[in-house]
């Protein structure tokens, strides 16, 4: 068995006891606010990966992008590249989850802001503590799922992806362009480059 020995500096780093306060988020979702709050990065995160993996699931190939932009992943298509933004809820308030559509923080010298008409293309809403998604291409500022609608999403994941192409007018049958991928041509602007 080989030994890789630690850079000078990391044997604390390597060696430093577990971190104890991350065991409340071994109880998601029953987790109390200020956790949630503590966490909501990560949490974030995560309802980006689920879009991934349900993505994934209806064979749909997509890729995370930085994040300073105004999408969270890119998908593609065989017509082109949509630009899809998450937004991710933890757990239902009075049989909703509630989703508020824009970006920045509260304490950010930016604010919160709405975001532009060609920010995105697709909004992904993440039920987090059900493991589901709804695709849309609403934009309205405030949204919300309501739990009943939890389990039609969970037994067809790609249908509201399919709803959505079908509301910004992607034809999935469509045949593939020739040459390089081109982002789509949504809502009357200019193509994306």
């Amino acid at each position: 068995m080989t030994h890789q020995p630690t850079l000078v500096g990391f044997e604390e780093v390597f060696h430093a006891p577990l971190n104890e306060p991350h065991q409340d988020l071994l109880q998601f979702p029953q987790i109390d606010t200020d956790a949630l709050r503590c966490h909501g990065k990560q949490y974030g995160r995560a309802g980006e990966l689920l879009v991934e993996s349900v993505l994934l699931s209806v064979g749909v190939q997509s890729v995370g992008v930085a994040e300073h932009l105004p999408f969270d992943c890119v998908v593609f298509l065989s017509q082109g590249v949509l630009r899809v933004q998450v937004k991710t809820a933890t757990r239902p308030r009075a049989n909703c989850f509630n989703f508020n559509i824009s970006h920045g923080y509260h304490r950010s010298p930016g604010g919160v802001r709405r975001y532009a008409e060609n920010d995105y293309d697709l909004l992904a809403l993440v039920c987090l503590s059900e493991n589901v998604v709804k695709f849309t291409a609403d934009r309205r500022r405030s949204q919300t799922i309501g739990v009943e609608e939890v389990e039609k999403l969970r037994r067809r994941p790609g249908a509201s992806f399919e709803a959505a192409l079908s509301e910004v007018g992607v034809d999935q049958m469509a045949s593939a362009p020739t040459g390089p991928m081109p982002f789509l041509l949504l809502r009357g602007g200019a193509e994306y480059d």
